[in-house]
């Protein structure tokens, strides 16, 4: 069994959040700071210097004291300046010789914790394989891209702004992507022409590039306050809940895959099939609705639309009756009922994700109106 020895540099921590000797976020001890009178009825309290200094404020600059519900006050720094996170830097030592595998999940696993400059060295010399692997995973990663080969090292650097990709509006790209996919899997499902779907694995690729995104910007979220509101995070609760959608929206693009997979054996679809691509094609209609409003209801806080999606799950079950009923009466080659039966799972596997999502914006829309929620009956279920 090959051994691994890591080696991770640290840089000092931020004024948002202090870390231990393994990286770990702790509490800082807070520092007493005596109140001074200004004026007859003005108290004051000075800013520590070194905090300043990093945050780039100076006199004349606004900020806001926003008073929360538990009585703390939360000091806003202005909106026009951007969040600058210190640069973080991972190193590792690959055994030699060292596993592909193994190289795509250590910088994989890097961009999505946040690191902004992955080195991986091999004193004995780098094998071909593993920088080929290397170099394909980086070209996976929305602004990642190596920028030291040798024989020994690959050093893989990030060029990517965070602050230009607010976490709602990357999640929004998967499900417009998503959506583009069940539109031509419904045409080819409609038209019986399975060479509509050629183009999907492309779009899988996106998908699993907006993917790592997510779960980046989420991680630097966690560590960053002030970053994590100029990404729209504006509450803790909301980092579990986009991380839980984003993971289902990937499983939907992966149910999907499959679906395309299968449909594409079949290319010329004897007559007594037909019935059966018809019933898949209203399913499929059926998921992409729901997909589009439990997205819908994720965005807008919407209860009654995430609910009038988890209203339908009685009538998903019998839809997934009826395709299976219609299956077990199907005569002919048993290799096509096979990849019929998998496409009948995988359609009814993505539905439920959908589903997923809708109990995720369900919940959030109880966080957003937690006095005050108004629910109506009047939204259609489909």
């Amino acid at each position: 069994m090959r051994k691994v020895r890591m080696a991770r540099k640290f840089q000092p921590a931020s004024a948002d959040a202090r870390t231990g000797t393994e990286g770990v976020p702790s509490t800082p001890e807070p520092v007493p700071r005596v109140l001074q009178r200004s004026g007859p009825s003005t108290l004051v309290v000075s800013l520590p210097k070194d905090w300043i200094e990093r945050e780039g404020l100076s006199a004349g600059q606004f900020v806001a004291w926003v008073r929360e519900e538990n009585g703390e006050l939360r000091l806003h720094l202005p909106r026009n300046r951007p969040a600058r996170p210190e640069m973080r830097e991972f190193s590792v030592h690959l055994a030699h010789p060292g596993s592909p595998e193994q190289a795509r999940r250590v910088l994989l696993s890097s961009y999505v914790l946040g690191y902004d400059r992955v080195r991986m060295e091999d004193p004995k010399g780098m094998p071909e394989e593993v920088r080929s692997a290397v170099e394909q995973t980086a070209r996976e990663l929305l602004g990642f891209a190596l920028t030291e080969v040798s024989r020994t090292t690959l050093v893989a650097t990030s060029f990517l702004d965070p602050t230009t990709h607010p976490v709602a509006e990357v999640v929004s790209r998967i499900g417009y992507t998503l959506d583009l996919w069940l539109e031509r899997l419904e045409r080819s499902l409609e038209e019986l022409s399975p060479a509509s779907l050629q183009r999907l694995p492309d779009l899988r690729g996106e998908v699993r590039r907006l993917h790592a995104l997510t779960l980046r910007q989420l991680n630097l979220a966690a560590g960053n306050p002030r970053l994590a509101r100029q990404l729209g995070v504006n509450r803790a609760s909301h980092l579990l809940g986009t991380r839980v959608v984003t993971n289902l929206l990937d499983d939907i693009a992966e149910a999907v895959e499959m679906v395309a997979s299968e449909l594409q054996k079949l290319r010329h679809p004897p007559s007594n099939v037909r019935p059966i691509l018809a019933e898949f094609h209203d399913r499929v209609q059926i998921l992409r609705d729901r997909l589009q409003r439990s997205l819908s209801a994720l965005r807008t806080g919407n209860a009654s639309e995430a609910e009038s999606v988890l209203d339908g799950r009685k009538e998903a079950l019998e839809h997934y009756f009826r395709t299976e009923t219609k299956l077990r009466r199907l005569s002919g080659p048993a290799n096509i009922r096979h990849s019929l039966s998998l496409c009948s799972w995988w359609i009814g596997v993505a539905r439920q994700h959908a589903e997923a999502v809708a109990e995720v914006a369900f919940t959030r829309s109880l966080d957003r109106s937690p006095s005050v929620l108004e629910l109506s009956g009047d939204e259609p279920s489909r």
